[in-house]
């Protein structure tokens, strides 16, 4: 990270940090208020979301090599 990227973090972690919890809350209302129900209607990610195919990752597992084949392994 390059230093005016650090020093605009270290605004950021500062102005957050000085507000009272009820300011916070009311931030994040705000903020939920202005884009949360926008979020959920955005025709480019219902798409996604229609074509999206998740698949199962299909790892083979690790051999057991304990005496009694009753491990964490292999239950």
């Amino acid at each position: 990270m390059s230093d005016p990227d650090q020093r605009l973090v270290a605004r950021v972690v500062a102005a957050i940090s000085d507000r009272s919890e009820a300011e916070g809350a009311a931030l994040a209302a705000a903020l939920a208020a202005r884009w949360s129900s926008q979020d959920r209607h955005d025709p480019a990610a219902r798409e996604w979301l229609r074509r999206w195919s998740p698949r199962p990752a299909h790892l083979p597992p690790p051999s057991c090599s304990c005496a009694a084949g009753r491990c964490l392994v292999c239950n």
